[in-house]
């Protein structure tokens, strides 16, 4: 069962000074009374600073849990309030005043339901009070009663929606860089996963992707992006914004095989280009006469026709077809003189496709 905060009470039905001091009862229902406090206020001011008291006790514990104390800060004029911090799904019923003494019951229901009854009474400078509290969901059931009191011992500054401002501005902070690092790199999972911290800037993220898909036709743009990212970030960003990718490298691909720019060709993304270029400059060709220049073509032209469903040979350059396993088992020729230039030629043919 969680430490649970009381709902907003009207501020006609109980005393103004009851509403204060019960909203620094809450704070430490809230908090659990467990560990420190997070500091947000200053000494001296318009507001008044209580030292509170909490105790909880649970049966069929070994031990009483110990008393926890710390200090709250309350907004003078949080007498004229009626919006105390609330539990979600947590109602309070059957308010009464006694003379300074209020009663009241609550009720909780959504994940932990639960009910309960407490009571507070409250001075210009301290009050005390009780809560009982009792679980009623299907599973295991559990009791505990809090006992709380506090004590007004001075002037503060309420500073705690400040400190909130201040870290929501931090986090906002944050999170514009986590997203615009995502962004460059091309990380859409953290834009379109469930509960993606990025999700709101899918918009942005989008835009962003559409704009690569007017520059990624030239060639250095296209190359650049890739090597920022990586080709599957790239894939999946497109698929994700719907941009249309294969549009974009067709583009690409074209003005490179028009310039001769055979790295770019041989990279993965043009392999129809490949396919039509390959053949006519790699198709056939031996090594020695093949222009270097044209070495990422026709790696990638080799790995098309070579690769699965490939059915003709004639298709790999001349250069790469080797002998069969009858024609390794003639008898050999006589050995020749070793020439170290055609033994590092040939082992350099060796590591090479075609």
């Amino acid at each position: 069962m969680r430490p649970c905060c009381f709902a907003p009470l009207p501020a006609a039905t109980l005393p103004g000074v009851a509403l204060a001091l019960l909203f620094a009862a809450s704070a430490a229902l809230a908090q659990g009374g467990m560990g420190q406090q997070a500091r947000t206020f200053k000494i001296g001011g318009p507001d008044e600073l209580w030292d509170v008291t909490m105790k909880m006790e649970m049966p069929g514990m070994p031990m009483a849990m110990p008393a926890q104390t710390f200090q709250s800060c309350l907004k003078k004029d949080r007498a004229k309030e009626d919006g105390i911090p609330k539990q979600d799904n947590c109602k309070v019923t059957d308010v009464k005043t006694v003379g300074n003494k209020v009663s009241f019951a609550m009720e909780c229901t959504g994940k932990d339901p639960m009910t309960g009854r407490g009571e507070i009474t409250p001075t210009p400078t301290s009050y005390d009070g009780r809560m009982q509290m009792k679980s009623t969901g299907r599973g295991e059931q559990m009791e505990m009663t809090q006992t709380f009191s506090g004590k007004k011992v001075g002037a503060c500054t309420d500073e705690s929606q400040k400190m909130v401002a201040s870290m929501q501005a931090q986090g906002a902070s944050e999170l514009a860089k986590v997203c615009a690092d995502a962004t460059e790199k091309l990380y859409y999972q953290f834009f379109f996963d469930a509960g993606s911290p990025c999700e709101s800037r899918r918009k942005a993220f989008c835009d962003t992707v559409g704009g690569l898909g007017r520059d990624m036709r030239e060639p250095a743009a296209f190359k650049a992006v890739v090597a920022k990212s990586s080709m599957d970030a790239v894939q999946g960003s497109f698929k994700a914004c719907n941009v249309n990718l294969a549009e974009t490298s067709k583009v690409a691909c074209g003005k490179a095989t028009s310039t001769r720019d055979w790295a770019f060709v041989g990279n993965g993304a043009c392999d129809d280009d490949v396919r039509v270029a390959g053949a006519t400059h790699c198709k056939g060709r031996d090594y020695y006469l093949v222009d270097r220049s044209l070495t990422p073509l026709c790696n990638r032209y080799a790995r098309l026709t070579r690769g699965p469903g490939a059915t003709d040979a004639a298709d790999a350059p001349a250069a790469a077809h080797t002998s069969t396993p009858a024609q390794a088992k003639a008898a050999p020729e006589p050995p020749k003189a070793a020439d170290p230039v055609q033994q590092g030629v040939d082992a350099l043919r060796k590591l090479l496709p075609f």
